[in-house]
């Protein structure tokens, strides 16, 4: 995927300034696709340059202007050619620094692969944790923007980045002992 039909997704749901787009994207699309706020803001700028959106300055009363943006009809129809196109190969690529640190464990030594793997298992925790926080607000503002057919959609990617992540845990654990009885 590239970041625009993600951005473009988003916009198909609402006008939203950068700021907008980028708190969206971090509380729904984050366990599936990574980005930077300048990220957006670079690519929200080539979108605009290829009439996907367009953006209006919205003046407010002791506050900063705002930049909102919109997705336009040449936009809608490049988002919907790519979301029903799905790609040849559906499983993603991986790049996975850690677990590659892992395959050539006897190089770390058991104790700092202990203490890796136990650092692991804290991050994937909180991503746990974040992700009900995010399945609480999807909830919220489907409740709140009338969107509950899209909810449902919403909650098949929460649950499958649920799944995934407590299996990590679940691996951090069993690997962590299977160490220590190696050791």
């Amino acid at each position: 995927m590239s970041l625009r039909y993600g951005l473009l997704g988003l916009l198909c749901y609402q006008d939203m300034t950068g700021y907008d787009l980028n708190k969206a994207f971090q509380s729904s699309l984050q366990f599936m696709w990574n980005v930077k706020s300048s990220q957006i803001y670079r690519e929200l700028s080539k979108m605009e340059d290829e009439k996907l959106v367009t953006s209006r300055i919205e003046t407010q009363e002791k506050k900063f202007d705002r930049k909102v943006y919109s997705i336009t009809s040449l936009g809608k129809e490049t988002f919907q050619e790519w979301v029903k196109k799905f790609p040849q190969n559906l499983i993603a690529p991986i790049r996975d620094e850690f677990i590659v640190r892992v395959f050539f464990g006897e190089a770390v030594g058991y104790d700092n692969l202990i203490f890796e793997i136990q650092r692991f298992k804290r991050q994937q925790v909180e991503a746990l944790d974040i992700l009900s926080i995010v399945e609480g607000s999807a909830t919220e503002a489907a409740r709140d923007g009338g969107l509950e057919t899209s909810l449902f959609y919403w909650m098949l990617t929460i649950s499958r980045a649920r799944k995934a992540i407590v299996a990590e845990i679940e691996w951090s654990e069993e690997t962590i002992e299977l160490i220590k009885n190696k050791r």
